[in-house]
């Protein structure tokens, strides 16, 4: 697994930018933050995104989220929000987006198994994470391991394993899209199992 494609994996791990999950515009104004001056530039150090990340922990556990397996998708639903549009979420506009994308999440995961019959092992997902997002030296990923106060193995193999098995789940579904669909379009057959996938969430 090369280095490019580790950097892509974790950018949609910590923005929850899925292959098969379109990222979610806002027209909601920006309002000036702390962290506003640290997005000037595409690339920052590991001390500004430590700093950012920590900011974003925070910010979630100042929520008080009693249901620990929700506060990780809030968490999730901050950061997307913090580096992708340079705003803040409500506690309410948190708690909404993290229930949509675990839902979303959880949605994913059935239509492949029921539907498509696609599934990973165990032993398949800890190897794929070992040989890939475990030999990352992206600063952001380390920031984001050390913010919540765990390892990069703890990160991968443990609070991020759900995302990384939805990234293998969508290769494994790919060829099978691909065939059902009847074409070779990416972006068609990212949109149209997305929208398979949000009719069973209705």
């Amino acid at each position: 697994m090369n280095k490019k494609l580790i950097t892509f994996i974790i950018v949609c791990t910590l923005t929850l930018l899925t292959a098969c999950q379109e990222q979610k515009e806002t027209n909601e104004a920006n309002e000036a933050g702390p962290l506003d001056g640290l997005f000037a530039g595409s690339e920052l150090s590991y001390e500004e995104y430590k700093f950012i990340m920590e900011y974003i922990v925070d910010r979630a556990k100042e929520m008080e989220i009693e249901n620990k397996e929700l506060e990780k998708w809030v968490i999730r639903a901050i950061g997307d929000e913090r580096l992708m549009n340079k705003r803040d979420l409500t506690k309410e506009e948190a708690l909404e987006e993290a229930e949509y994308n675990h839902k979303y999440y959880e949605t994913f995961m059935s239509v492949a198994k029921t539907k498509y019959n696609v599934t990973v092992t165990e032993e398949e997902l800890d190897n794929w994470i070992t040989k890939g997002p475990d030999q990352s030296d992206v600063p952001q990923h380390k920031a984001y391991a050390e913010a919540l106060g765990l390892t990069l193995e703890e990160l991968n193999h443990d609070y991020d394993r759900d995302l990384y098995e939805q990234t293998m789940v969508m290769e494994k579904l790919q060829p099978l899209l691909h065939e059902e669909y009847d074409t070779t379009d990416v972006d068609e057959v990212r949109d149209r199992f997305n929208k398979e996938v949000e009719e069973q969430m209705k």
